[in-house]
């Protein structure tokens, strides 16, 4: 008999060969925060390993537990018994997990499932680049497709658009999965969404301490309206309401639902300047916009390539053009020919340039097709991990634009322009303001496939880079280019080693103070994107592999 130790003996295992090594105690507080965030890094890559090592062995036991089953029902015999071998072997890692029989069964499945149908985005879990909780909410998102064509399908192009997505969330990966099973099984997804109308609902929860909570189940869409309405009615009060946002969008909803009116707080009603009148309050829900992009095709219905829904994410070709159908919908097209030149030189080969980005009056504002494109192309906030959609979102030059003199900053094109949410372009923009090496660098470039990147170096050095998650939507990008990626970027002085911020000869110059700050940091992150680009293109160069 072997019983299981609780004393772990992961305590005494040298973990240095994967990359968890703590720096020493006197390095610099920037080489510590490197080395910290590096060992964390490894170690939640080490996890992903153990899920896949778990799920492996729960295989190989299942194999052979369910060996006797197996020759029973090829004999002719039926599985009634209540204490079959796989009931058996499920209630036997419950116990010895110490979890219910559900989450038993969960495991249970998820082991068959990597090895009977995912077995190459399971090797991606064996590699670190998928986390468990990502393997798990695509495993779910991928039950449906039964036919085991489909299901290896799938299996090939979840692995390759995962691996080649570089950094993203649990949120990324399910809206990969999502639109890869709409793709190769639309009929599948058309049942789901079929059964799936059947559960919706408006249900109440108690909650301690006096609260409750009410859940509404109803169409995607709808609810992206609604919750749009909510805020709309919160964000009415004077700037004096004493509540917090969630407080006001909670009094908001439950006003709405009740027939009731919304109410400013402010302590004093006689400087209030709120604007919750119901010729304002209609007003302001009437300009509620919520985006869906596909290709027009689909809308005409030649195909049934899947769609964007702003804020929710993948969703069928049926369902696009059911929301295209919708009384209160207004269609638009997003013609590519809009940012490109108008008589290309039939001289000049593909791909055709991006020239025509900004407006005309103000070149610091996109045109409405680039604003557009952006925000689909990027669905979210380009910052890795938030998920605040991108039309909700404010559109950032990644190479600063220069006021003063527009031509020496980042230009506004495709190649400079990223959406981020109200917080983290806050932190871009004034993180370092002080000492550029104490704030975040970001770049955008577009590789030469067409595909467009992005990426995150943080104050300690460590980088990630993410691919733009709906560039499936726009796959005509591939054949487009702007004049600024034309040349490489110089190979500048390393910043850390004494670099100085000069302007060139002919560039726009100001006075000091503040400005002259703000002048050294942008040529300090041009430095440094320049910098990064270059190692980064060495490195691919040396692997022959895509960044990621």
């Amino acid at each position: 008999m072997v019983h299981i130790d609780r004393s772990s003996p992961w305590n005494r295992v040298d973990l240095s060969p994967a990359g968890m090594v703590p720096p020493e105690p006197d390095d610099d507080e920037r080489t510590q925060c490197h080395d910290w965030l590096l060992f964390a890094a490894n170690a939640h890559r080490g996890q992903s390993y153990l899920y896949w090592a778990q799920l492996t062995a729960i295989g190989e036991f299942l194999d052979i537990a369910l060996a006797k089953l197996d020759d029973a029902v090829r004999g002719g015999g039926e599985q009634k018994d209540l204490f079959d071998p796989y009931t058996v072997a499920t209630a036997e890692v419950a116990v010895l997990f110490a979890v219910r029989d559900s989450e038993a069964r969960s495991l249970v499945g998820r082991a068959v499932t990597m090895s009977e149908r995912l077995p190459k985005t399971a090797q991606l879990l064996r590699e670190g680049i998928v986390s468990r909780t990502m393997f798990d909410t695509v495993v779910d998102r991928t039950d449906i497709v039964d036919d085991p064509a489909l299901v290896a399908a799938v299996d090939a192009d979840l692995c390759q658009a995962i691996a080649g997505a570089g950094h993203i969330s649990d949120a990324s990966a399910r809206r990969i999965a999502d639109r890869i099973v709409t793709r190769h099984d639309g009929d599948a997804v058309r049942r789901r969404r079929e059964k799936a109308q059947k559960r919706k609902n408006v249900t109440g929860r108690d909650y301690p301490d006096g609260l409750g909570g009410l859940h509404v189940t109803a169409d995607a869409e709808e609810i992206q309206l609604a919750l749009a309405a909510v805020n709309a009615l919160a964000e009415g009060v004077c700037p004096h309401d004493p509540r917090t946002v969630g407080q006001r969008r909670s009094a908001a909803a439950i006003a709405r639902l009740r027939g009731l009116a919304f109410r400013c707080e402010c302590p004093d009603p006689s400087t209030c300047v709120s604007t919750l009148g119901e010729q304002e309050i209609s007003d302001r829900q009437a300009r509620i916009v919520i985006h869906a992009v596909c290709q027009k095709s689909t809308l005409d219905g030649a195909d049934d390539e899947p769609a964007y829904l702003d804020g929710y994410g993948p969703i069928s070709a049926d369902h696009a053009r059911d929301l295209a159908r919708r009384d209160d919908a207004t269609v638009r097209d997003l013609d590519l020919d809009d940012l490109t030149e108008q008589a290309p030189d039939p001289d000049r080969p593909r791909p055709a340039r991006i020239v025509h980005t900004s407006q005309p009056a103000d070149p610091y504002r996109p045109t409405a097709a680039l604003d557009n494109l952006v925000r689909g192309l990027f669905a979210t906030c380009t910052v890795p991990g938030c998920e605040r959609p991108a039309w909700n979102c404010e559109l950032d030059h990644i190479e600063e634009f220069d006021h003063v003199c527009p031509a020496s900053g980042g230009p506004t094109c495709l190649c400079n322009i990223g959406p981020k949410c109200k917080t983290h372009h806050l932190l871009k923009t004034f993180l370092g303001e002080r000492n550029p090496e104490e704030g975040w660098v970001d770049d955008l470039w577009v590789a030469e496939d067409g595909t467009v990147w992005t990426s995150m170096t943080l104050r300690c050095g460590i980088g990630v880079d993410t691919a733009a998650p709906n560039q499936w939507l726009v796959p005509q990008l591939a054949e487009l280019r702007c004049d600024h990626l034309a040349q490489a970027p110089p190979e500048p002085a390393d910043p850390g080693d004494g670099f100085t911020a000069r302007a060139p000869a002919d560039a726009c110059t100001s006075g000091g103070g503040r400005r002259a700050a703000t002048a050294y940091k942008h040529a300090w992150r041009r430095a440094t994107r320049a910098r990064l680009r270059n190692a980064r293109r060495r490195a691919s160069e040396a692997c022959d592999a895509p960044p990621f």
